[in-house]
């Protein structure tokens, strides 16, 4: 097993990280049903285990491509068998509903419909919609200022984003939240 596989491992566990092997049985994305090109697939559940891989990746000089709901047309998703794909499919929870501040926080992995489904239980409502609300991810939706069928009322979703918190490349964790 190389250093990398190992390292990555130890930070997520076993279960949270694929080798080339078991990543080439996914489909490279929703648009192209080829296998995915990876040298290793890492799985993080939170920011801390995000920070732990691109600390890992940092020092070891390795490049990586970050993977969400893969329904983006713009190949931003595309990785070859050199890079660490790091998919943000555990990273879906929706952290807190604020009814008073009529704010909400969720990881980068959660997807729309599962944001607009849980503000509506709380009796709000969030306002954008696309066509890929069941798999498109709000990281991505905010990494692309994604617009969807009410932006003319709206906005863009940078419109809808009062903070972040981000993991830079060398793990370093900056928050606006």
């Amino acid at each position: 097993m190389s250093d990398l596989l190992k390292r990555l491992r130890e930070a997520l566990g076993a279960e949270g990280v694929l080798d080339s092997r078991e990543a080439s049985a996914r489909a490279r994305n929703y648009w192209d049903a080829s296998p995915l090109e990876a040298r290793a697939l890492a799985r993080p559940r939170s920011t801390e285990d995000m920070s732990r891989v691109m600390r890992i990746c940092h020092a070891l000089g390795q490049t990586v491509v970050i993977h969400g709901g893969l329904t983006g047309v713009c190949d931003g998703d595309r990785s070859t068998a050199d890079d660490v794909v790091i998919s943000l499919e555990r990273m879906t929870q929706v952290e807190d509903i604020d009814v008073i501040g009529r704010t909400v926080t969720v990881q980068a992995g959660c997807t729309l419909q599962n944001l607009q489904l849980a503000v509506e239980r709380a009796g709000l409502y969030f306002p954008l919609d696309l066509g890929a609300r069941g798999s498109c991810t709000v990281g991505g939706n905010v990494a692309t200022n994604a617009g969807g069928i009410n932006v003319i009322r709206y906005g863009m979703t940078r419109a809808l984003v009062l903070g972040l918190e981000v993991v830079l490349a060398d793990g370093t964790v900056i928050s606006s939240l």
